[in-house]
């Protein structure tokens, strides 16, 4: 991943994650206690926007706080599994 000149990682943009192969994002609640999280197709967001420019527009549908943290998704193309059942 490209560097700044002070060896801090620059902020990735969709071009960039899509030239590596990932196609979807993770977006994670700003409220640690919170938790909340859903994977997203990243195909509605143009090459040159950066993920951390989406960061303040996401509201939680959990707890309504604004604010995420969004990350590519590398497992986007692996099926989920299921950890619980219903009955």
């Amino acid at each position: 991943m490209p560097t700044h000149d002070n060896g801090r990682p620059l902020k990735i943009t969709f071009g960039h994650m899509r030239s590596m192969g990932v196609r979807g994002i993770l977006v994670y609640c700003a409220d640690y206690r919170c938790g909340h999280s859903v994977a997203l197709s990243a195909d509605r967001w143009s090459d040159d926007v950066r993920l951390s420019d989406l960061e303040s527009r996401f509201i939680c549908q959990a707890c309504g706080r604004r604010g995420a943290e969004v990350r590519p998704d590398f497992d986007w193309n692996t099926p989920t599994v299921p950890a619980m059942g219903y009955r």
